[in-house]
């Protein structure tokens, strides 16, 4: 941390989001549906002012359960005279983000040093990157022996060329995070193995190593405390982000692929819950029969709900029209044993809830047409009950 010292006011005004950088508004750490002040809009409004909001709220309550009765007490004052602050913001609305945006950066990092004061400076260059592609990487270039912050020199080289990172100072980083991996040669030997395949882009190679890098640095599922802050990478990549952080070993590593939740609260609703809990026994059931095999799945539905909510678009295009019709499919299901009768009504009685549910989402969070949030909401719907009836048709006994 101290040879941070001579930047930490410019990485201050400079960092972006913590707790799932890029995230959009409705991610901020109070109900934007309920938002009413114009400084909880601005808030709700900006994808970067929520996921710092988001970023805040999670750092405040580890801090809280963590430290004892009087700091704790102090900090909740300190808070309270930050909020204050905070809000006189909306004294010139013209100037409203610019002048949230460095309190809520600078309040992120005193507040997250109180629970990770060893990796909360790298966590917020990291953040930045979308933002302020250059000063991130002279920020990490102070980490030179860094397999991460090597990792990411590599990706703002191939994707930032706004940063200044050159290509060979790219190849440096390379060796450096490559050496980072040598001591796990399972990684290790994915990463060749793709950068050996003429049939995979760059850009997929860039970013394997990367998620290689992210998997080995304590964060989300192994670190409750560090939040994951690559999550600019899936709205940013696209269909190479979401194609190389998702299943890949076939085996237990796959629950700690480094997937981002999804953005805004679509899958908490009433008819997505209804869903879920409709599936819950017989899925338990199809589990027991699958093998370590089962932690790809997971992680494939995982990356499914972020796609959904990250890249609806991607869900316009039509569904191949020899599939089956998951709810035909459900309604023909005979095995009671294996799936109550009683379960499955549940989950048939909350499909079309959900189609609505999201559609009304897409429009109001992603900005959809009505057109488009009702097609993407019917392939989103098809996609999620399928993929769980594949599992279960491949993995039931009955």
């Amino acid at each position: 941390m101290d040879r941070y010292v001579h930047s930490l006011r410019s990485m201050l005004l400079i960092s972006g989001l913590l707790l799932g950088a890029g995230s959009p508004a409705i991610a901020a750490s109070f109900d934007c549906q309920k938002a009413s002040t114009a400084v909880e809009k601005a808030i709700c409004a900006s994808p970067e002012l929520s996921g710092l909001d988001s970023a805040l709220g999670d750092y405040y309550s580890q801090a809280m359960a963590k430290l004892a009765p009087e700091p704790r007490e102090a900090l909740r004052s300190d808070q309270r005279a930050w909020l204050q602050t905070r809000n006189a913001c909306a004294a010139d609305p013209t100037q409203l983000a610019g002048c949230l945006q460095p309190l809520l950066s600078q309040r992120v990092l005193e507040v997250g040093k109180q629970v990770r004061l060893d990796t909360v400076a790298l966590d917020a260059l990291i953040a930045s990157i979308p933002y302020h592609p250059a000063e991130a990487a002279q920020g990490l270039r102070g980490y030179p022996n860094n397999g991460l912050a090597a990792a990411w020199l590599v990706y703002l080289s191939r994707f930032e060329p706004n940063s200044g990172v050159t290509q060979k100072e790219a190849e440096e980083s390379r060796r450096v995070a490559i050496k980072a991996l040598s001591d796990d040669s399972f990684s290790l030997s994915v990463y060749t193995d793709t950068e050996k395949d003429a049939s995979v882009s760059r850009a997929r190679v860039d970013l394997t190593l990367l998620r290689m890098l992210i998997e080995r640095s304590e964060y989300e599922p192994y670190d409750s405390q560090r939040a994951y802050v690559h999550c600019f990478v899936f709205s940013r990549q696209g269909k190479d982000a979401f194609a190389t952080f998702g299943p890949l070993y076939g085996s237990t590593r796959d629950s700690g692929a480094p997937i981002c939740s999804p953005e805004g609260n679509l899958f908490e609703q009433g008819p997505w819950q209804q869903l879920a809990r409709g599936f819950d026994k017989v899925l338990e059931a199809a589990s027991e029969n699958s093998g370590t095999i089962r932690f790809a799945s997971y992680a494939g539905w995982r990356l499914m709900l972020l796609e959904a909510t990250v890249a609806p678009r991607d869900f316009l295009t039509a569904a191949d029209k020899q599939a089956a019709d998951p709810e035909q499919v459900i309604r023909d299901w005979t095995d009671d044993k294996t799936w109550p009768q009683k379960q499955r009504q549940q989950v048939l009685a909350a499909v079309e809830p959900a189609r609505r549910a999201t559609s009304t989402w897409l429009q109001r969070a992603r900005g959809l047409s009505a057109g488009e949030a009702q097609q993407a909401a019917r392939e989103i719907v098809r996609q999620w009950l399928n993929d769980r009836l594949d599992f279960i048709g491949e993995n039931n006994e009955g």
